[in-house]
């Protein structure tokens, strides 16, 4: 009989398992490779969608503020508007108090609030944009007045449009806007 040499036979089994696939060592690096690489995807498409979703946002309140300015400028210049003589019929009383020209315009839903500023405040819908949807948007527009300088001979004829958004966790001084009765020439300032 012939003796077979078991160094031989060692060997070659060694050499089959290393050609039929991969180890256990090579399997469990491979797998941990693979899930560090999926979670660096999930994690910045999410950041991505993310800041997709900011842009949108803002992009939508720009709007629906230019539209509400837009609308204030129209009652602004049809408020004194006489269309059967086709002139502005304005008071001097009505050049030194802008206050009650602002609150009297249709666009204008006023409420006081602790701060002695008048406020309006509304959510804009998903009609607007598919962003304000579940209306967890609220912009507010708050006005102030003040005369031109800290003179008391000068009148209280300046008014402060001050734009607030907010969402979630954040509450945003968005805009702000200084209106003056004689912006159109229909008051003139007396020095």
């Amino acid at each position: 009989m012939k003796k077979i040499n078991n160094s031989k036979l060692v060997s070659s089994n060694k050499t089959k398992s290393y050609m039929n696939g991969f180890g256990l060592v090579d399997s469990i690096l491979s797998l941990s490779l693979l899930a560090g690489i999926i979670t660096y995807g999930v994690y910045f498409s999410s950041l991505r969608l993310s800041t997709v979703h900011s842009s949108n946002l803002i992009r939508s309140v720009n709007k629906e503020i230019e539209r509400d300015i837009e609308r204030l400028k129209l009652d602004l210049w049809s408020l004194f508007y006489n269309k059967t003589e086709g002139i502005y019929d304005i008071s001097d009383y009505e050049c030194n108090d802008v206050t009650s020209n602002i609150l009297a315009l249709p666009s204008w839903n006023t409420q006081s609030n602790t701060t002695g500023q008048i406020s309006q405040s509304w959510r804009p819908g998903e009609e607007r944009s598919k962003v304000f949807s579940g209306n967890k948007v609220l912009i507010t527009r708050e006005l102030s007045i003040s005369s031109p300088i800290d003179n008391q001979s000068l009148n209280s004829s300046i008014a402060t449009l001050d734009y607030r958004v907010e969402w979630g966790l954040e509450n945003k001084h968005w805009l702000s806007i200084d209106l003056g009765t004689e912006a159109h020439s229909w008051c003139e300032q007396i020095i």
